[in-house]
């Protein structure tokens, strides 16, 4: 069976945040930002999307999973979005597949 090339072919990125004073309710306020620049990014021509976030409070981290075509949309993504980014890295995410009971992910 032939696939048929991704028009838009996305990789994923893990962004780090090393966040001073970071808790539930700071990284709820913020993350909306974050949304609406991904929303305008790819309402502009330049798809990405906020996949989802973890908070390490303890640490005072978070890591964020951003899907986008390369590093630099990632970073122009936390820029509009006035968001610390400490370091971004290509990422392999293999989330769950609630309906199948399986991971799913990608190469």
């Amino acid at each position: 069976m032939d696939r048929r090339p991704d028009p838009d072919p996305r990789e994923t990125f893990l962004v780090e945040r090393y966040w001073p004073g970071v808790d539930l309710a700071v990284l709820r306020d913020v993350l909306p930002r974050l949304e609406a620049a991904a929303r305008a990014m790819t309402a502009e021509g330049s798809p990405v999307e906020h996949v989802g976030s973890i908070l390490m409070p303890v640490d005072q981290v978070v890591f964020s999973l951003i899907a986008a075509r390369d590093e630099g949309l990632v970073r122009q993504l936390n820029e509009r979005a006035e968001l610390p980014a400490d370091r971004i890295a290509a990422a392999i995410a293999l989330l769950a597949d609630p309906a199948a009971g399986t991971e799913r992910g990608g190469e």
